[in-house]
């Protein structure tokens, strides 16, 4: 509920080019009345309860420009298999083995965020290395980056999978030497095991929103991007939620473009319907797959497999009909799209829809836009595209991106300095639950460059503290057509701001991921406390 609040004492970065760097902030009714000195901001709105920042940094709430929030929620209830935790296949059968021992027989075990370049073992697991743990129950662990998984001969039964079972055509099924599936399922093959599983109610879709919501406000996230609604019950999820004032943070929606176009064009619904609190986003499509599954669609073939490109999700013109469609009815369009060939096909079937017809900035989204070099980005700037890069990736995926593509290619992927350079407004993404909410994850990764290990991943592609948390705060906005409401602590904006437990400009930038988020607040309202939360 909009709120009066008085931020004072504080290092407060506002984003804001003509007023940068202040002390306090006062927020009337939800939105900001002054940003400047302490004394201003008591006068502007006197008898406002005041939190007292005592030299802490605080910034505009943080948007995170592409996630799951949903699958945030819904993750909290699966197997954590997170390379942090699990050092080889014998760490994740042990989990699967506890999990199916609590479980009735024909109950799944599911899990997620093994990295098969950083187990012991190098490799996925199998169906073998399954079964002799939970021979009763279906199980899939899902990698990651959510591409690829590994099924049991339980789940692979339930969904009809076997060794005549034909590849989809937007993914693979691992084989032996005789033809039988290995249990590794990649994209569309996950997908077909993923269909056999049973699917959460929208009650249960209700409360995953709200538990994922509260890991988005615990890291100071206002704004997300749910990057992927295809069913009713989800769209119905979200708006009871807002109807009821229990959506905890703003939500732009990625519509699935095969599941929902229709339906939206039919009742004359494009990009921009809804609310400060809930609005329709781009329409969405996968262009490729992912480079940890080698099915990110690439130029150049993949180390070591001369005849291993990727794999496109659909036929190229299939796309480009489809941009078409979505663009003429008014959508912002949003393409998954890794791979270097998979970004050219996107521009190409932009421009080409933009040709037919132009519209004033379409601002058209490549989500992730991994692997890039001068030219694709002098396209990008030229179509006025808006890339979404996943900030934290190289800090989590470095091994399979090296592995997978060499050091050659990976030199401009999440490049926030390549994407400056060439005038590009880049917003910040985590992508969670692929890799952790954690937003100051994806600053310290922009700053220093650096993965888990400390090691370093293109250190010409650094950018400043500053310009990592404006792509945190006015880019989000910006990707959103929301640059006018939030992004900036100045008056008339929405009074969502981030406090953390330190300033942060004082911290060592290696350490900026371990940083704590004290409170974060949406129109004024104090809607995440970190030590209300007993921490």
């Amino acid at each position: 509920m909009p709120a009066d609040l008085l931020l004072v004492n504080g290092r407060v970065r506002t984003m804001d080019p003509a007023n940068p760097a202040i002390s306090a902030v006062a927020i009337r009714m939800g939105r900001v009345v002054y940003a400047g000195d302490d004394a201003g901001a008591k006068a502007a709105a006197p008898g406002a309860p005041e939190i007292d920042l005592a030299g802490r940094t605080a910034t505009p709430g943080l948007n995170d420009a592409h996630a799951h929030p949903m699958s945030v929620g819904l993750a909290l209830l699966d197997l954590d298999l997170s390379p942090e935790r699990n050092a080889g296949i014998g760490d994740l059968q042990a989990l699967v083995r506890e999990a199916a021992a609590g479980k009735a027989p024909g109950s799944w075990v599911v899990g997620r965020g093994y990295d098969d370049a950083r187990l012991a073992e190098g490799r996925h697991p199998t169906r073998a290395d399954l079964d002799a743990v939970a021979p009763e129950h279906p199980v899939v662990l899902i990698r990651m980056c959510h591409h690829i998984g590994a099924a049991n001969s339980a789940a692979l039964r339930l969904a009809g999978v076997t060794r005549e079972t034909p590849d989809p055509d937007d993914g693979l099924f691992d084989r032996d030497e005789h033809g039988e599936p290995t249990g590794v399922l990649r994209e569309g093959a996950l997908a077909l095991v993923r269909a056999a599983m049973p699917e959460p109610d929208e009650a249960a879709m209700m409360a995953a929103l709200a538990a994922g919501g509260r890991e988005f406000l615990r890291q100071g996230v206002t704004s997300a991007v749910e990057a992927g609604i295809r069913d009713p019950r989800e769209m119905r999820a979200y708006q009871r939620l807002r109807e009821r004032g229990a959506l905890p943070v703003r939500t732009y929606l990625m519509m699935m473009l095969d599941e929902t176009l229709d339906d939206l064009v039919s009742l004359g619904v494009f990009t921009g319907f809804g609310d400060a609190w809930l609005r329709i986003g781009p329409a969405k499509l996968f262009a490729d797959g992912s480079i940890g599954g080698r099915t990110a669609m690439m130029h150049a073939p993949y180390e070591g497999e001369p005849d291993n490109y990727g794999l496109w999700m659909m036929p190229p013109e299939e796309l480009k009909a489809k941009v078409r469609r979505a663009h003429d009815a008014g959508f912002q369009v949003g393409i998954h799209a890794i791979g270097d060939a998979a970004i050219d096909l996107v521009l190409d079937a932009y421009e080409a829809a933009q040709a037919a017809n132009p519209r004033p900035d379409p601002r058209h989204r490549i989500e992730h836009c991994s692997i890039v070099d001068d030219r694709i980005l002098g396209r990008i700037r030229d179509l006025g595209v808006v890339p979404i890069p996943g900030t934290s990736f190289l800090r989590h995926f470095r091994d399979a991106y090296v592995n997978n593509l060499g050091e050659w290619r990976i030199g401009q992927a999440y490049g926030m300095r390549s994407f400056a350079r060439f005038g590009i407004v880049a917003a910040a993404s985590s992508d969670a639950p692929v890799v952790p909410v954690n937003a100051l994850a994806g600053v310290q990764t922009m700053v220093t460059r650096r993965d888990v290990l400390g090691r370093p991943c293109n250190p010409e592609e650094a950018i400043s503290l500053e310009d990592a948390l404006r792509a945190y705060t006015v880019n989000g906005a910006y990707a959103s057509f929301e640059e006018g409401s939030k992004g900036m602590l100045r008056p008339g904006m929405l009074g969502d701001v981030t406090v953390f437990e330190t300033d942060l400009f004082g911290v060592d930038p290696d350490d900026l991921a371990a940083v704590e988020v004290n409170c974060t607040i949406a129109e004024g309202d104090v809607v995440y406390e970190r030590s209300a939360a007993g921490q």
